[in-house]
């Protein structure tokens, strides 16, 4: 059911039924039910000169407490001479609603016939839509708030649109039941096998509804309208600068794939976008840019809000497993979620990353036909995919005719795509691993910045095999890893002390440190360091963990720090050359990385 469709069912309760039954509208957390009834249907009830008073039940403790809610969201316009209207006959009053207000809200049945009449003339409901919201959120008994609800629609002839997440009242796990309780007219014997699964209190719940409300409609809503009103809302210059018809579209596809379609957390993935914005100096990125980092802050919040906050996969700037392999999420951003710390010179450097990858994105399948063939595999004909994976291969025989950017995914195509159709990939594989070897040093850049893309590839033997070959295709570019320019000399830890005392945050960026270093080369240091010298590399480890807390350093650098103690362990329990006072040093530094372990695991 469209908006549309939903506001016209609605005015048509309002203005026609007369079953004395009143309406639900379901639907999950955080799909736009709220919003849809703030901003859609409310102003279409204004525009019919029609009304409602919207009351949420969330953690109301009983039914007395709605009747003062009502009470005094009608009162309140009363006051403010929003709904201020003259005494005429045949008016419906709510005297359930009446009721309680006197018996719990210091009313008493000793007020004057004037007083009364004051009060009835404030819970007037007659030709207004009363809405209960978050019905599941109360903590009123489904069986007493249907019941309230059954006096209000059948005695006080009041016309009622109740609004829940109606899998919470059914508990799901219990039983499947459908929204329009369909099952509950098939035949008998069908129906009592399902009824066997229904809990007690939920056969009490559906018995009381059946008499109670008439329709139940499932919520869908129009996530592309939703969120462009949402952005319209946020008023952002830099959001509203990227915005057109193409980018609503794949916002709105995300947040219907990634976020469930759960508007809250586009809400909150908005507001963590327009933050990082605000924090960014004023320089002229492309639209292109903060599109990407939107895109890929909305799909990181998806993740986030299903229960579970992931480890950063990706190189130094940008994740294509917590993106998407056409737009990656950025670190900075990660960071910021994660640990609310900006690094405009992140910001910048991750740029530079992001222009390498956009290059690629932009150009590579522009460049080779071949590889747009590749790219549309599974509508092309196996002729045609066969011809692209030869003559790919043919152009790998001239080192620089197919650019290194294009390696990782087309790895994926030998190895994965070239299997379907009967293609041996073996010599186009080594033929990339050739043309690749010492490019790093050469170009003066890091593999990974090469292998942005990832692929869930559900066959082992092809997925062991991919991994494999990037693995060596990484070995053959020959980057470095470690920290930079660490000759891992005994004599050079008291100069990288200095430094790392001058400037901490220079080396942890990333929320990384010793995670950057080869713990083998570490050990090999140790076992030739004097006790000063071990001091000293105790020291660079105090001055970078020493006031760290819980989570500030990412699950990689844990990981290191645990293999670092590991490898000191066995060493120390092994052959070595150190005296006692080298080996007091050596305790203390066990010591010391079980103590920065639990203070950021």
């Amino acid at each position: 059911m469209t908006n549309k469709e939903l506001n016209n069912y609605i005015y048509h309760y309002l203005k026609k039924d007369k079953t004395q039954t009143a309406i639900m509208l379901t639907g999950e957390w955080g799909s736009g039910k709220t919003y849809y009834i703030e901003h859609v249907l409310i102003p279409f009830l204004k525009e019919k000169k029609a009304t409602c008073v919207v009351v949420s039940l969330y953690g109301l403790e009983d039914t007395s407490a709605i009747s003062k809610s009502i009470y005094m969201e009608l009162r309140m316009r009363t006051l403010a001479g929003k709904a201020s209207e003259t005494v005429t006959t045949g008016r419906v009053i709510a005297k359930n609603v009446i009721k309680g207000i006197t018996g719990k809200v210091g009313l008493d049945f000793t007020l004057s016939d004037e007083d009364l009449n004051e009060l009835y003339e404030s819970v007037n409901l007659k030709d207004k839509l009363l809405i209960l919201e978050d019905i599941e959120r109360s903590n009123i008994c489904m069986p007493e708030l249907l019941g309230y609800v059954n006096g209000l629609v059948e005695r006080d002839k009041v016309k009622v649109l109740l609004v829940a997440n109606e899998n919470e009242i059914l508990k799901k796990k219990t039983i499947k039941i459908e929204s329009d309780f369909t099952f509950m007219h098939k035949d008998k014997q069908n129906q009592e096998e399902k009824q066997q699964n229904i809990s007690e209190d939920v056969k009490q719940y559906l018995q009381i509804k059946e008499k109670t409300v008439s329709d139940t409609i499932q919520f869908s809503g129009n996530t592309r309208i939703a969120v462009e009103e949402i952005i319209k809302g946020f008023d952002n210059a830099r959001i509203n600068s990227i915005i057109n018809d193409d980018v609503l579209k794949k916002i709105s596809e995300v947040v219907s794939s990634t976020c469930k379609k759960n508007l809250r957390t586009f809400i909150y993935a908005l507001q963590k976008s327009v933050d990082i914005m605000d924090k960014m100096e004023e320089f002229q990125f492309e639209n292109d840019f903060f599109f990407y980092l939107l895109y890929g802050i909305i799909n990181l919040s998806g993740t986030i809000k299903s229960g579970e906050f992931p480890k950063w996969e990706g190189n130094e700037y940008l994740s294509t497993k917590l993106g998407s392999n056409n737009i990656p999420l950025m670190r900075f951003a990660y960071d910021y979620i994660r640990w609310q710390t900006f690094d405009m010179e992140a910001v910048n450097q991750t740029y530079k990353a992001y222009r390498e990858f956009r290059f690629f994105e932009r150009n590579a399948e522009d460049n080779y036909p071949d590889l747009r063939v590749l790219g549309n595999y599974a509508k092309e004909t196996e002729c045609n995919v066969l011809n692209a994976l030869n003559n790919i291969e043919k152009k790998l025989q001239i080192p620089d005719a197919i650019g290194i950017h294009a390696y990782c995914k087309l790895a994926y195509y030998m190895i994965c795509v070239g299997a379907a159709v009967g293609f041996d990939c073996e010599n186009a594989c080594n033929l990339m691993l050739k043309n690749a070897r010492g490019l790093g040093k050469k170009a003066n850049t890091r593999a990974d910045k090469f292998f942005a893309h990832t692929y869930d590839i559900e066959d082992d033997i092809l997925k062991e095999k991919y991994e494999y070959f990037i693995k060596k295709l990484a070995e053959a570019i020959e980057f470095e890893q470690e920290q930079a320019s660490f000759s891992y000399e005994p004599n050079a830890l008291n100069e990288l002390y200095t430094d790392i005392c001058m400037d901490t945050a220079k080396y942890t960026r990333g929320h990384q440190f010793i995670s950057k270093y080869d713990l083998t080369k570490i050990i090999s240091m140790l076992l030739d360091s004097s006790s000063a010298q071990i001091d000293d590399f105790r020291g660079i480890l105090f001055a970078v963990y020493r006031d760290a807390r819980k989570n500030e350093f990412d699950e990689k650098d844990v990981e290191a720090l645990r293999k670092l103690l590991e490898l000191v362990e066995e060493t120390r329990n092994g052959e070595h050359n150190w005296d006692k006072i080298q080996l007091m040093q050596i305790n203390w530094l066990c010591l010391n990385l079980e103590q920065f372990i639990k203070q950021i695991e």
